[in-house]
């Protein structure tokens, strides 16, 4: 039938068939185009370093779990040790006496119930003699008791009679364990001490002799100090930070000390400001068995984190902190070095909390990753082909 229509019809008909034609064509091209690939970041190639080359170029690793969450992870704090009052122990006289051999010396290390002196006491005698005098008042109560329990028996004594001799014995029995109690809590540990003037001082607990106070030939007064000593595995640490710092901290973070194996504890914030200086005083405690800190030592403590208080959400990217030293600059960025399978990646982060000392991850990192936290100048070289670690 196209035949037959005007030949201007046919042609107008035929062109806008082949511009339909060529929309369609070109839209299908479009289509098929693949996305430039400078809109898509390439991923960093990764130093691919054996363990042997990253341990020779010092490099040290760091795995973010639940103790690098929301805590001032990083912060470097200076403090003194010192003596907490409950770790100080006064050793003192029980009794008055004199002074016959003091057998410890200042530095000493003692264990519980080491002998620390010897005292020669006349009251100690005379609390001997009111023990046994004692035990034979009771061992005569005792007797009288049964006498009148077998005559209250057989109807020769009243009731009343046999009620006094009880109570009689009674009394006597308190006396006996209150004698032998004055002994025990004076040193002497013989449940029947016979009679003798010698008195031997035994450490309480395990620790260090810090002063010895009384000397041979002298004579001490009952509650006289013998020797000053320090309870072993509790130590103190005052530390100061600024109020920025404190707000990254909280009680139960854990600190690391030079040359000390176990951390340390803060314990206590005090909720005020020095007038002077305008910062805060920590307390942290330190119970490791290690004798790596002394009295009056200053010391840096490193925050390390906090125990976990619960499960921690492994794809959790906020709230991590990271070392200050594991960042790198490079091109107004800030980057990290990932260890994965194929080495170490260097990766963008995104921080914040940057001036207080503590670095948090707003982005990049998750619960679970390790980073490089030592060795990163060498890391960085390798990075931008400066070379190190080859």
């Amino acid at each position: 039938m196209t035949n037959h229509l005007p030949l201007r019809t046919r042609m107008r008909a035929l062109s806008v068939a082949t511009a339909l034609a060529c929309n369609l064509l070109a839209g299908m091209a479009l289509a098929a185009e693949p996305i430039p690939l400078a809109s898509v970041p390439a991923p960093l190639p990764p130093i691919a370093w054996s363990p042997a080359q990253a341990l020779a170029a010092g490099v040290g690793t760091q795995t973010l779990d639940a103790a690098s969450v929301n805590t001032g992870a990083g912060l470097v704090l200076q403090g003194t040790v010192e003596l907490p009052p409950q770790a100080t122990e006064l050793l003192s006289a029980p009794l008055a006496g004199i002074v016959q051999q003091v057998l410890v010396g200042t530095g000493q290390s003692v264990r519980a119930g080491a002998p620390v002196a010897r005292l020669l006491s006349t009251d100690l005698i005379t609390w001997q003699r009111e023990l046994l005098q004692a035990q034979a008042q009771e061992k005569l109560a005792a007797t009288k008791l049964q006498r009148d329990e077998q005559l209250h028996a057989e109807g020769i004594i009243a009731g009343l009679r046999l009620q006094d001799s009880r109570t009689q014995h009674q009394l006597a029995e308190l006396t006996v364990r209150e004698r032998r109690q004055m002994l025990q809590l004076a040193g002497v540990r013989d449940a029947n001490p016979s009679l003798s003037s010698g008195l031997t001082v035994h450490a309480a607990t395990a620790g260090t002799v810090l002063e010895v106070l009384a000397t041979p030939g002298q004579r001490l007064e009952a509650g006289m100090p013998i020797a000053k000593m320090a309870r072993a595995g509790h130590l103190s640490i005052t530390l100061q930070a600024s109020v920025e710092q404190v707000r990254t901290l909280q009680v139960g973070d854990l600190l690391m000390l030079p040359d000390c194996k176990a951390p340390a504890k803060l314990v206590a914030i005090v909720p005020q400001v020095s007038e002077g200086n305008q910062l805060v005083q920590l307390r942290a405690d330190y119970t490791g068995n290690d004798a790596c800190l002394r009295v009056h030592q200053f010391v840096q403590a490193t925050v390390v984190g906090r125990p976990a208080s619960g499960k921690a959400n492994s794809t959790d990217t906020t709230g991590l902190n990271v070392p200050p030293q594991a960042v790198v600059r490079h091109a107004g960025k800030a980057y990290v070095f990932l260890r994965t399978a194929h080495g170490f990646v260097p990766t963008a982060v995104e921080l914040s909390g940057e001036g207080s000392g503590a670095l948090q991850v707003r982005s990049g990192l998750k619960m679970g990753d390790t980073i490089a936290v030592r060795g990163i100048a060498a890391l960085k070289g390798a990075w931008l082909g400066l070379g190190g670690g080859e």
